[in-house]
């Protein structure tokens, strides 16, 4: 009996220890994730309301756009978004044996046209981008900063992949920032520009997860601080973190111009 109590006892003490050095994802994980999942439902479902045909596409200005296959990357962006669905889904059931993220209806946008609707999805993709570089400051779980990084990479090369069918140039000779981050409760409040979702979302989000430490993230140009921990509240300094980000004057700037712009 003592020998059974004392290896229960110890592999009770390790199971701890693994949660607490940050290999197994905390509640503050899932409450991150699950935002995260309620912002990437919401690309996934645009995509899916929006049929895409050859005289969708023929409305583009100019008729310079190769219809077919951009059609082909286009229907293939709606199928990258569901993918980043089962992503966060498939992390939530092996994380949790709660994984019913319940959703509501949104308030999606309603595209006149093929233009219309690339500027939407501009606009989300950037701001996806932007919104998982920025959730990877709220994760400490290995596997959830790694899903954080490839979404965001994801929609990255989506964003990119749009906007290189804008007119003016995306990447500036004199620019002083990196890839745009937000924080969630930038991402939630409603705005026309890139970094804002608010519109959308209908109240359809995930509480908004909370940084760690008790602190709260602070995003700058090329960097990101944590600011007001526990542990800074006698030393008075902050914490860089993970993020590369731009601040919302410079998000403007690079990206949140782009989306009022005609493509060629």
């Amino acid at each position: 009996m003592k020998l059974s109590f004392l290896v229960n006892a110890v592999l009770a003490v390790g199971s701890m220890a693994l949660s607490s050095n940050g290999c197994m994802p905390t509640s503050s994980d899932m409450t991150t994730m699950k935002f995260a999942y309620s912002v990437q439902k919401l690309l996934s479902s645009y995509y899916n309301s929006v049929p895409v045909n050859e005289t969708f596409l023929a409305s583009l200005p100019n008729n310079t756009v190769p219809h077919t296959d951009f059609m082909s990357n286009i229907i293939g962006l709606g199928r990258q978004a569901e993918l980043g669905v089962d992503a966060l889904k498939q992390f939530s059931a092996k994380a949790s044996n709660n994984n019913n993220w319940s959703m509501c209806n949104y308030n999606l946008p309603t595209p006149t046209d093929a233009k219309s609707h690339l500027m939407n999805a501009y606009q989300m993709e950037a701001t996806l981008c932007g919104a998982f570089i920025g959730l990877a400051d709220y994760v400490q779980c290995p596997e959830a900063s790694f899903l954080m990084a490839r979404l965001s990479a994801e929609h990255g090369i989506h964003a990119s992949y749009i906007g290189s069918h804008m007119k003016p140039h995306v990447f500036m000779a004199n620019s002083t920032s990196l890839t745009p981050a937000f924080t969630p409760q930038m991402v939630i409040m409603s705005g026309d520009g890139v970094g804002h979702l608010g519109q959308y979302m209908n109240n359809c989000s995930a509480p908004t997860p909370s940084a760690p430490c008790g602190g709260k993230v602070e995003i700058g140009n090329l960097g990101a601080n944590l600011t007001g921990t526990k542990s800074q509240m006698t030393s008075g300094i902050s914490m860089p973190t993970n993020a590369g980000s731009t601040t919302l004057g410079g998000m403007n700037g690079l990206l949140g111009g782009l989306v009022a712009l005609a493509f060629i």
